[in-house]
């Protein structure tokens, strides 16, 4: 379709038109620039989607992370990574909550993992896929009536994510969870964003929380490891990515 909204003279024109309208000039610097840290982040977002579900969804399950990174650290699975928003939290200034609990384990531990949490909630539905074995709470469905995820035991599906598991991980000291570094959650944002399967509604989600995390981290990216690593979602992807985090920076919209 040929569209002159993304032409910069109709969005000059635009912004001028709407200039006098100042309902939310000054608005948006009241909110917190810094990362909010993992601790933090995590207790937040975790108390958010249990408040949630007492709340609202009294009939649905809720399963935390602990709970998740018991289960693991139980049956003896040791290189286990929160990703997903869990794993990503403490890196934004404004925790949110979600859902589901993202954690994502080598092939190697997969069948431990995946018996490992069949066996702690029997109740739920497991799907199997070749990237992710997804477990569903029957209790909780959409309006399609369908069964919503619950937990996802991730797997390294690109080279990128092999190496996150190898390289990429930090412990956080607080709580002992083991999270992606900075740059491999950025990176995670990233092969999210120029992913030709990713839902465009989902990507808005992915771009949001990939400006959030530069701009709230920008002092203590290591643009070094950041290329390394984005340089194996493709081969253009090191010097990609640098061009999305400028463009971040200096709040442009992603060619995606």
């Amino acid at each position: 379709m040929d569209s002159k909204l993304f032409d910069p003279d109709y969005i000059a024109a635009r912004n001028a038109a709407l200039a006098d309208q100042d309902g939310f000039a000054g608005v948006d610097d009241l909110d917190p620039r810094g990362p909010s840290g993992h601790a933090y982040g995590i207790r937040t977002s975790t108390r958010l989607t249990s408040d949630y579900r007492r709340t609202h969804r009294k009939q649905a399950m809720d399963v935390t992370p602990a709970d998740v990174i018991d289960c693991l650290n139980e049956a003896g699975v040791t290189e286990w990574v929160l990703m997903g928003l869990h794993g990503y939290v403490g890196y934004l200034p404004m925790p949110r909550a979600t859902q589901d609990v993202d954690v994502m384990v080598p092939y190697s531990q997969k069948t431990r993992a995946m018996r490992a949490i069949a066996a702690r909630w029997p109740m739920l539905e497991q799907r199997e896929l070749s990237q992710v074995v997804r477990f569903l709470d029957p209790a909780d469905r959409d309006a399609d009536d369908r069964p919503k995820p619950v937990i996802d035991l991730m797997l390294p599906w690109g080279k990128f994510q092999e190496t996150l598991l190898k390289q990429y991980v930090v412990v956080n000291k607080e709580t002992g969870h083991r999270i992606p570094t900075v740059e491999a959650a950025i990176v995670s944002k990233y092969a999210a964003l120029v992913s030709p399967w990713r839902d465009h509604d989902k990507k808005a989600y992915d771009g949001g929380d990939f400006r959030r995390m530069v701009r709230a981290n920008r002092e203590i990216i290591d643009r070094q490891k950041l290329t390394a690593l984005a340089a194996e979602v493709w081969e253009k992807g090191g010097a990609e990515i640098l061009e999305f985090v400028e463009l971040a920076l200096n709040e442009k919209p992603f060619p995606i």
